[in-house]
């Protein structure tokens, strides 16, 4: 029996072969960026520790927030930190989140010499020694001896190039917190 140890390094060593004898290119395409803000207002209860207790406003429940060292409140107009902050201190954090979504196209470029084709399957023998294996569509089109090509089209001893892209979805999120606050009179 092949232990899981065993499966995981051949995986691991088939997945750096793979990458070793393409060529890839990647780009960035930015789509439309979203933006969202939201506020919270609260009474300060106790602030200590990087710990804030805030009695909500307008439900009376009390939340506790994890604060981070360097955050800044900006109280009556002048900042300051949490240490600062009294009981009584009416507070109003206005988060704003930007979302930027974008599409990474990523072009790979692979070259070598048929080493087997039969039907819509092609094992190649790459640049750099290492053999790998394809099923590509009807429609996949290669460069064969400089020239467009299916896989129909392809036979053993020919160079040939295939060109991948792969399209992945991402985002790109920012936050930006401000807190600012009234001190009890």
């Amino acid at each position: 029996m092949t232990s899981r140890i065993e499966i995981m390094t051949l995986v691991a060593v088939f997945a750096t072969a793979v990458g070793l004898g393409a060529q890839a290119t990647t780009t960035k395409e930015a789509g439309k960026t979203e933006t969202k803000t939201e506020q919270i207002t609260g009474e300060v209860v106790l602030a200590d520790n990087n710990v804030l207790l805030a009695r909500m406003q307008p439900s009376g429940q009390y939340r506790m927030f994890n604060i981070k060292p360097d955050q800044q409140f900006l109280i009556d107009g002048k900042p300051k930190s949490l240490k600062d902050l009294t009981p009584g201190t009416f507070l109003t954090a206005t988060a704003t989140t930007t979302t930027q979504p974008a599409t990474l196209r990523t072009t790979t470029v692979t070259n070598g010499t048929v080493w087997y084709v039969q039907g819509n399957y092609v094992v190649i023998a790459l640049e750099n020694g290492v053999t790998r294996e394809f099923t590509v569509p009807d429609s996949f089109t290669f460069t064969a001896d400089g020239k467009p090509a299916t896989v129909k089209d392809i036979r053993k001893g020919m160079k040939v190039s295939a060109t991948k892209m792969v399209a992945e979805p991402t985002a790109e999120i920012s936050k930006e917190i401000v807190i600012t606050g009234k001190a009890p009179r």
